[in-house]
């Protein structure tokens, strides 16, 4: 069980969470694990072309917000030498105003960005704030937030902006094509297929889809469910977190989840409970073999700050979803990334899926 879904208090976090558009809207977004490949790229605009669709390639990535101010005054602020991860997202004015109107769009510019109601609840954000951002190469560049909109508008991503402001960050991690105003449904389908789009090394999400039971979160509604830290990247690549969510979120230290089957972890104090109650239920039903507890406790162990190791480097990426301490991984060499299949036992997944946990073997 990966990254985890909301269901009472528990949640997760994952970039693809992000519906981008009102869930109205007929769209399909074609993707990878980690940054979009260029193969997957050509192949998605061949078949959006072939179905006579609209497409965007939308980029992607966490940013380091070094502070708020209004007025020259500060409204929020990080420890000095850390800063908030803020998920974004990057879209080309002509797709803001076709997916989520022309007064998102207009409030878009190089100077200025689009920023979530409920990110900016988080922050006291509002209208007309600035906020200053770190580039690729470390260096701090201010924006104005141009406008606060809904998150079913902006699709939950915390930041919304335009090519032309991405570029001054050197932002340009690609995640996804972006398709809509096709024919019909039949007409995409058909196209992704015939460009070998239907496989197991892409991921294709339609607007239309039934309930995914392994939606996760974005970041937005993880920091609102488990607090928002602050974070450091160190020389070495190693990433620290502020003292204060520690204390607030973590026990001391790893501790035993269930006396069947073993798994010692440091898991985050909101989900601790639905953790223990899964594997309550796994071990009484009699499961616990399907979990490799030597690899979990090897490879597990739900609090560990860092990059996704799919992200392009430590300066603009993702933070893996064991910084929040919201994720546990087991089975990982028969169930690793891009395996396929992977072999934990569905009987388990759907155990862990009742208790607020989604599963990253899908």
């Amino acid at each position: 069980a990966d990254p985890v879904t909301e269901i009472s208090e528990t949640a997760g976090a994952v970039e693809q969470a992000d519906r981008i558009v009102p869930e109205a809207a007929d769209l399909v977004s074609v993707y990878n694990s980690g940054p979009l490949r260029s193969d997957i790229e050509q192949a998605a605009i061949t078949a959006a072309a072939q179905a006579g669709a609209d497409y965007t390639v939308r980029h992607a990535a966490s940013l380091a917000m070094t502070s708020l101010t209004r007025n020259g005054e500060v409204v929020q602020s990080p420890p000095e030498g850390f800063a908030f991860p803020m998920g974004t997202t990057v879209l080309d004015l002509l797709a803001v105003e076709a997916l989520m109107g022309d007064v998102v769009a207009g409030a878009l510019s190089e100077d200025a960005i689009v920023m979530s109601e409920l990110t900016a609840s988080l922050r006291g954000a509002q209208t007309g704030d600035e906020v200053t951002l770190l580039a690729s190469d470390g260096t701090p560049v201010d924006f104005a937030i141009g406008a606060v909109v809904p998150d079913a508008t902006t699709g939950g991503t915390e930041l919304l902006m335009s090519p032309s402001a991405a570029e001054r960050l050197a932002l340009e991690r690609k995640s996804s094509v972006v398709m809509w105003n096709f024919v019909d449904r039949a007409a995409i389908d058909d196209a992704l297929t015939e460009n070998g789009l239907v496989s197991t090394r892409v991921r294709i999400r339609r607007s239309w889809d039934p309930y995914d039971p392994d939606s996760t979160l974005g970041m937005a509604r993880s920091k609102a469910l488990l607090g928002e830290f602050a974070y450091r990247v160190n020389s070495d690549g190693s990433v620290s977190i502020d003292e204060e969510w520690q204390a607030a979120s973590l026990p001391s230290g790893r501790e035993l989840l269930n006396e069947i089957v073993r798994i010692r972890a440091r898991c985050h104090l909101e989900i601790v409970p639905a953790l223990r109650a899964a594997l309550d239920e796994v071990a009484a039903a009699g499961l616990g073999a399907t979990i490799n507890v030597f690899d979990a406790n090897r490879a597990g162990g739900c609090y560990n700050p860092r990059f996704n190791r799919l992200s392009q480097s430590s300066s603009i990426g993702f933070l893996s979803r064991h910084t929040w301490a919201m994720a546990i991984d087991t089975n990982t060499i028969g169930s690793c990334q891009g395996c396929a299949p992977p072999d934990l036992d569905c009987r388990t997944v759907r155990i862990f899926r009742k208790h607020g946990f989604a599963w990253g073997g899908n």
